[in-house]
């Protein structure tokens, strides 16, 4: 016995030693310094606490095993189903959003035009604040401080290519209507999409309070009563890269964001099309913008997530660092449920991208209710005037998201304990906070 508890001692330390290890070697392939050197201070810390304990006690069995006891209790604590685990609570939504009031869609009412006359006279409690942040300089513009011509002139080019197929979200459908089983339909479509490089892939039935309710962006007429009674949405993911997303808020990430929707509105228009040649209606939404529906809530519906503190769809494997893409439809299709993996909770503990937001504009307080459903809300006002100063979109929370590390062994590890565990939770954050940071330094905002 006594063997064979030295046996588990030395073995014990010899994996915290090589999980140390594989920390530093890991934190080093994702260009994150701080925690190569936190890794490796502990690995040294670790091995002389460790092995300098068997030096003192290993004549004492009792007090030898109390490391390796304590350490077996905390990793039983960090995985065990322990604690309260909320979400965001979502009710009766009290009613549907106007496009007309989505900031992208205010940043484009110039003065002198019909529709900015028309939107102030509806909203004049908005006028003075957007014409302080149009005077600021435009998105990818000269002016703004990452302002870079070659990179600005190549995102310009692609945000065009998506204007371009705004005309090409809908159109006939067949004549003839196929025959389909929902289950082997839905499973065809969401192979079809991961084939074409969407990450995650999920279905729920459209709420109609998640339409926006006129039109405020895209080639339809302005201020346009939107209807749109599909039955079902097909919500997906596309992963952004992690290195360029780590350049927030330089230009890198605002090219990433623009691929990722280019990508996304072809996988969306293909899906489309592909359902209207089976006799079904389809729409595609689509960035630049042709959005009829709200994506995040629907995404939420659909399983591929939990809204953040951020104002994102947090996904379990990639975390903030994800686009959307959707379609909507009448096929008929098998829904899939929302999921809960301790979103909230991390967030209500974490708070990383409200004291890394440059412009305050995440709040640190709880979620409140919007319509009939919690969520903690962005002023997207001071959001994008950020944007306008550094002239990009920014990406900073999504930079700072724990959730947003790569989906590697060691973070798929630390994800598997926040789903199941509070003291993982609560862990999770002060350990993120050591190895990577609590705030950013001020020349990466």
């Amino acid at each position: 016995m006594e063997n064979f508890l030295q046996l588990m001692f030395w073995l014990t330390g010899l994996s915290i030693c090589l999980l140390l290890l594989w920390m530093a070697i890991s934190s080093r392939h994702e260009k994150q310094p701080r925690a190569v050197i936190i890794s490796l201070l502990l690995l040294v810390c670790t091995a002389a606490t460790w092995f300098g304990f068997y030096s003192l006690f290993h004549d004492t069995l009792i007090l030898l095993m109390a490391p390796t006891a304590l350490l077996l209790l905390v990793g039983l604590l960090f995985f065990a189903p322990l604690g309260r685990r909320t979400e965001l609570r979502t009710g009766d939504i009290t009613s549907r959003v106007d496009e007309r009031d989505v900031m992208f869609a205010r940043e484009e009412y110039e003065p002198g035009t019909d529709k900015y006359d028309a939107y102030y006279a509806m909203r004049p409690q908005l006028k003075a604040v957007d014409d302080k942040i149009r005077r600021l300089p435009p998105l990818l513009k000269p002016g703004g401080r990452f302002y870079d011509a070659d990179v600005s002139e190549k995102v310009t080019a692609i945000f065009e290519e998506i204007k371009g197929l705004t005309t090409r979200v809908d159109g006939d459908v067949a004549s003839e209507q196929a025959s389909v089983d929902p289950a082997n339909m839905t499973a065809e479509i969401k192979e079809r999409l991961r084939a074409g490089g969407a990450a995650e892939v999920g279905v729920a039935r459209l709420n109609p309070m998640y339409v926006y309710s006129h039109v405020g962006r895209g080639p339809e007429p302005w201020g346009e009563p939107i209807v749109n009674s599909h039955r079902f949405a097909v919500v997906f993911t596309l992963e952004m890269d992690y290195d360029k997303v780590h350049q927030a808020p330089r230009l890198p990430t605002v090219e990433e964001s623009a691929e990722r929707y280019l990508a996304g509105a072809r996988l969306s228009i293909d899906l489309a099309d592909h359902i209207r040649q089976m006799g079904y209606p389809a729409r595609a939404h689509i960035s630049d913008s042709n959005y009829q529906i709200m994506l995040p809530p629907v995404a939420v519906d659909a399983g591929l997530g939990e809204l953040g503190r951020l104002g994102y769809l947090i996904s379990p494997r990639h975390g903030a660092r994800i686009r959307l893409g959707a379609v909507t439809t009448d096929l008929p299709l098998l829904s899939d449920r929302p999921i809960s993996f301790g979103v909230r909770d991390f967030c209500e503990r974490c708070l990383k991208c409200a004291v890394n937001c440059p412009s305050a504009a995440i709040p640190g307080d709880g979620p409140v209710d919007v319509r009939g459903a919690e969520k903690w809300p962005t002023n997207v006002e001071q959001c994008v005037r950020y944007w306008r100063v550094v002239g990009s979109d920014c990406g900073l929370c999504m930079k700072v998201c724990p959730y947003s590390h790569p989906p590697t062994f060691l973070h798929n590890l630390v994800r598997a304990g926040i789903s199941r565990s509070a003291f993982a939770r609560t862990i999770a954050v002060w350990a993120d906070d050591l190895f990577y940071g609590r705030k950013l330094p001020v020349d990466h905002i």
